[in-house]
């Protein structure tokens, strides 16, 4: 199940985390800096959702999307999502 929480996403298990996303908000910037996935999950497109959620959230709310995690941003660019 995934749920947003403050300034984070994440991905969990029997109320274990198991992976998340992190952001900052500064106006109307975000700034993903984070995103992790346990590595018995790695490779099932856990990370991917994360950062799809992620952009869909910020897209509907209008704000600019930085990316300082290096995953977040070759997800980005490869689903062609605008990037600040």
């Amino acid at each position: 199940m995934y749920k947003f929480l403050d300034n984070k996403i994440v991905y969990m298990i029997d109320n274990t985390e198991k992976g998340v996303l992190e952001f900052r908000i500064n106006g109307k910037e975000a700034d993903i800096y984070h995103t992790y996935v346990d590595d018995d999950l790695r490779g099932k497109g856990i990370a991917s959702k994360l950062v799809e959620l992620a952009f869909d959230y910020f897209d509907k709310n209008n704000y600019g999307v930085k990316c300082s995690c290096s995953y977040a941003k070759s997800w980005a660019l490869k689903h062609n999502k605008k990037i600040l």
